[in-house]
């Protein structure tokens, strides 16, 4: 860095290190935004609980409301 001596740059050599450094920023944040947007660990130990959960709930409900039905019309 001792060798970066900025007096020694042009106004035009600043600026487009400015305008370069803005841009590395600007995709800094996207790639920071993009992470974000991953499932986490939890999020992902979880999902197949759910599932299980939500497929157990429906099934028995369904099979209740088969026999439900079943029994209420024939006999």
């Amino acid at each position: 860095m001792a060798d970066l001596d900025p007096e020694r740059f042009t106004l035009r050599q600043a600026a487009q290190a400015r305008d370069d450094f803005a841009q590395v920023m600007d995709e800094l944040d996207f790639v920071k935004q993009q992470l974000a947007r991953l499932p986490t660990r939890r999020d992902q130990a979880f999902t197949p609980l759910r599932i299980m959960l939500g497929s157990a709930v429906l099934s028995a409900t369904l099979v209740i409301g088969w026999i439900e039905l079943f029994w209420r019309h024939c006999f």
